[in-house]
């Protein structure tokens, strides 16, 4: 059956066959400037389907902050891209420096809710290099 996937649990954990980590782009698709619709960047160790569930639904305000944060998700289209962090560069580095690169490139929506741009903007070159990735990745779908 196509689109059948299977998770491993071993001794009460997930095996390390599937990506541990993850960085997550929020893009409002109705926006009326299609290149800056990001609304929120995220990162998690859980399957990102799972984050974004509980971004939507969970009873603790801090875990649904989308939804505390853009009450109006309730009624408009939002789409969530996720990408899997290399092993080795740490989540908070690739968060930080992908909001700054996405601020840079002008792709934040006005309606942004999402970590707030400050601290250094100095990075690693490898996590210099994984974020240009991601930005075009995104530009490539947003037109």
């Amino acid at each position: 059956m196509d689109g059948t996937e299977i998770w491993h649990v071993r001794d009460g954990e997930l095996t390390p066959d599937r990506p541990h980590s993850w960085v997550y782009v929020w893009r409002l698709p109705d926006s009326p400037d299609p290149r800056a619709s990001v609304l929120y960047v995220g990162t998690t160790g859980m399957p990102p389907a799972l984050r974004t569930w509980l971004h939507l639904n969970a009873k603790d305000k801090d875990t649904a902050r989308v939804r505390r944060r853009f009450p109006k998700i309730r009624s408009e289209p939002a789409d969530v891209y996720a990408f899997p962090v290399p092993a080795g560069l740490p989540r908070p580095e690739v968060k930080h420096a992908l909001v700054h690169a996405l601020a840079d490139a002008g792709l934040l929506a006005p309606e942004y809710v999402g970590p707030p741009l400050e601290g250094a903007r100095t990075v690693s070159g490898a996590v210099a290099t994984y974020v240009a990735e991601v930005v075009a990745d995104l530009r490539s779908r947003v037109g």
